[in-house]
Order: C-alpha cells, then sequence, then structure tokens
C-alpha cells in the first residue's frame, strides 16, 4: 500500500478570488474534488471553463 504524497494547500485568495476559503488533501486529484465543489457553490464558477480550471491549477502548484 502506497502513502498518497499530500499536495499544497489551496487558498481562494491565490487566483485572485476574495474569500479566506483553503483546502488540503492527499493528492491532487482530491484536492481538485474539493475544490471544484467550492467554487462551483460558493462562487458560482463553471470550473469546466478552462479559464477558470487554469487558474485553479494555477494556484495549486
Amino acid at each position: 500500500m502506497s502513502k498518497m504524497k499530500k499536495v499544497a494547500p489551496f487558498r481562494c485568495r491565490d487566483p485572485g478570488l476574495e474569500c479566506d476559503y483553503e483546502m488540503e488533501a492527499e493528492g491532487e486529484e482530491e484536492l481538485m474534488k474539493r475544490v471544484e465543489g467550492h467554487v462551483m457553490t460558493a462562487h458560482q464558477m463553471d470550473v469546466h471553463k478552462e479559464e477558470i480550471r487554469k487558474k485553479i491549477l494555477g494556484a495549486m502548484r
């Protein structure tokens, strides 16, 4: 059984949103799922748009 690497936390402020939300997860895929859910519900943004996905991914690194 391999351990998943904990990825850097996501902060909504990093891609330019005025929001104090922060999230950590075990792996980039899990983090992306959590962040997408937050962005869709709290900010009513379509996470399937390329521009928004790029901002999210850029802030995760």
